[in-house]
C-alpha cells in the first residue's frame, strides 16, 4: 500500500463521516422544526416548579426564562459539532501518523540502497526476516514503506 492509497482511503473516510454527520444533523434539525411547529413546548424551567420559582425570585420574567432556556439548548447543540471536530481530528491525526511512518520507512530504505548497505536482491531473498525485525523498530506503516521501496511498488 503506497502513500497515495493511504491518503485516498483516509480522505474517503473523512468525507463519508462528514457527509453522514451533516445529513444526520440536518434530519434532526428538520424533525425539531416540525415538532416545534406542531407542538407548544414549555420551557425547561417552567416545567420544574422549584427552578421556576427561583428564577422568579431573581426577578426574571417569562421571556427572560425562555431566552435563557433557548441559549442553553443552543449550547447543547454545539457539543455535537465539537464531538464531530474531535472525531475528525483523531482520524486526521491517525492518517498523518500512518503517512509519516510510511514515508519514514521508505526514506530509510532509499538511504540504505543509495549508500549500498542493502541490495534489492538480498532484501528480496530475506524479506521475511527484515519484515519481522522492522515491525517492532519502525512500526507497521514504516515496514510497509520500507518493503514497498525494495519490492519496487
Amino acid at each position: 500500500m503506497n502513500k497515495k492509497w493511504v491518503t485516498r482511503i483516509s480522505l474517503s473516510i473523512v468525507a463519508v463521516l462528514g457527509i453522514s454527520c451533516t445529513l444526520g444533523e440536518f434530519a434532526d434539525a428538520k424533525a425539531k422544526q416540525y415538532a416545534q411547529q406542531h407542538e407548544t413546548a414549555e420551557s425547561f424551567t417552567k416545567n420544574d416548579p422549584e427552578l421556576y420559582q427561583d428564577a422568579l425570585d431573581l426577578g426574571l420574567t417569562d421571556s427572560d426564562i425562555f431566552t435563557l432556556d433557548s441559549l442553553l439548548d443552543r449550547t447543547d447543540k454545539a457539543t455535537v459539532h465539537n464531538a464531530f471536530v474531535v472525531v475528525m481530528s483523531i482520524i486526521t491525526g491517525i492518517a498523518a501518523v500512518i503517512g509519516t511512518g510510511y514515508g519514514a520507512g521508505r526514506y530509510i530504505a532509499k538511504q540504505l540502497y543509495k549508500r549500498k548497505q542493502l541490495s534489492k536482491a538480498y532484501y528480496k531473498k530475506h524479506r521475511w526476516k527484515f519484515r519481522a525485525a522492522l515491525v517492532p523498530v519502525i512500526g507497521i506503516p514504516g515496514t510497509f514503506g520500507f518493503d514497498d521501496y525494495y519490492m519496487d511498488i
